[in-house]
């Protein structure tokens, strides 16, 4: 959820930005688009940081849980970055809508074994944000 409200803020902060005149930033499409950037390259680099945070996620008997921390983190961050650009955009969204797929099970560990209002709406705001990306860089 609180990813959500950070693409929503995002999304309202270049809306605002945009009244300013900056035409790029007046087309819908495009504070999506950076709204999504913003918030995955910050939660790329929380993987880094705070890893231990993330670790906790990620089921104890699974193997290598610290390059799977690490090797989501850089791949939100380049995937993220790679919805900026024209050529690479519809592939960076298959990329992260992917992952967000891929990291579904870690979502669903935290919520059984930590329950709590914040684990368990996140099971229920994953397909939002594939949405998003989709709505923003893939229908597009």
């Amino acid at each position: 959820m609180a990813f959500l409200l950070g693409l929503l803020m995002m999304y309202v902060l270049m809306w605002l930005i945009s009244l300013a005149g900056i035409g790029w930033l007046e087309e819908s499409v495009m504070r999506g688009i950076l709204a999504t950037t913003i918030m995955f390259v910050m939660v790329g680099i929380s993987h880094f940081a705070k890893p231990d945070k993330l670790l906790a996620m990620i089921p104890p008997n699974w193997p290598y849980r610290e390059a799977m921390n690490y090797i989501s983190g850089a791949a939100e961050i380049l995937l993220a970055i790679g919805l900026l650009f024209g050529g690479t955009r519809v592939y960076a969204a298959y990329g992260l809508i992917a992952l967000l797929i891929c990291i579904f099970p870690a979502n669903i560990y935290v919520a059984i074994t930590k329950p709590g209002i914040y684990n368990i709406s996140r099971l229920f705001f994953q397909p939002v944000y594939i949405l998003w990306i989709y709505w923003f860089s893939i229908r597009s």
